[in-house]
């Protein structure tokens, strides 16, 4: 057995190296990365007059956070409002909004490829399924309906705009 000194010295590098393994393991993934083409901050018609505003936080962590305003465009005025939420937990992702603050349903996420991820709460009076695609690169298209060959469908097109 080789003396104190030689196996302490042989015993540090190794001791180095394993310690700096766990350190790389911990970096977090990004598990909602896939979702952040809908990030940053977007406007768009509404309907009838009105007008939506919707910010989306970055896509960096286990949770994005969304405020929403719906505007009326002939006096300004906000007609609804919405917060919302998109988690990454043990059970998967899912998107929690919140219209008014309450929270209306637990919409997990069923499907994402490139730009396109699809939200579904089949126990949802309505809508059951929110739709959010990648159009280009200046417009996000979001589709609310009750899910296959509901005609209440809406879709709403976003233009991407600064930040205030």
């Amino acid at each position: 057995m080789p003396p104190l000194r030689a196996r302490a010295r042989l015993v540090f590098p190794l001791f180095a190296i394993a310690a700096a393994v766990p350190a790389a393991a911990q970096e977090s993934p990004r598990p909602l990365a896939a979702l952040s083409f809908m990030a940053g901050c977007w406007r768009g018609d509404g309907g009838v007059d009105r007008s939506i505003e919707e910010h989306w936080t970055a896509a960096d962590s286990d949770v994005m956070l969304a405020t929403t305003r719906y505007l009326d465009d002939n006096d300004g005025h906000t007609r609804g409002w919405e917060f919302s939420r998109i988690v990454a937990d043990s059970t998967g992702i899912a998107l929690f909004p919140a219209p008014r603050g309450e929270q209306q349903g637990r919409f997990r996420l069923m499907a994402s490829t490139p730009g396109n991820a699809r939200f579904e709460d089949p126990s949802h009076d309505f809508p059951k399924r929110i739709v959010y695609r990648r159009i280009d690169a200046r417009t996000l298209g979001i589709r609310i309906d009750g899910g296959e060959g509901d005609e209440r469908g809406q879709e709403f097109r976003l233009q991407a705009t600064a930040c205030p």
